[in-house]
């Protein structure tokens, strides 16, 4: 499966992202600590042949900006919520975080409809 990157701007920075699949649920993989979206190539293809897939290297990750503000939490998951409504990829999400990111989805319950 080639991972075709996208950018959309946010109020924090440029953030690079994918949407693979097409279908329900829509899943939104939040990485770990500094991991990209690489990370997640033993599951993605399998999970995008039944679902869509919302996958970024948030801000200071890979090829996204780097931090111009303090990049606790709350901003990461801010900012996750930012880019989620400018690409137009709609709730309801099956949130699904590797170690650090787990944390982080505990902070985006519930994300705002």
């Amino acid at each position: 499966m080639k991972l075709e990157k996208y950018k959309v701007e946010t109020t924090k920075g440029t953030l690079q992202y994918n949407i693979s699949g097409n279908g329900k649920p829509n899943i939104v993989l939040i990485n770990g600590g500094s991991g990209p979206v690489k990370g997640w190539m033993k599951i993605l293809p399998a999970i995008s042949e039944s679902s869509s897939v919302f996958s970024n290297n948030r801000i200071g990750v890979a090829g996204s900006d780097k931090p111009k503000v303090s990049h606790f939490g709350l901003n990461i998951v801010n900012t996750l919520c930012e880019a989620l409504t400018s690409v137009g990829f709609e709730p309801p999400f099956l949130l699904v975080g590797h170690s650090l990111g787990g944390l982080y989805a505990n902070l985006c319950s519930p994300l705002p409809e």
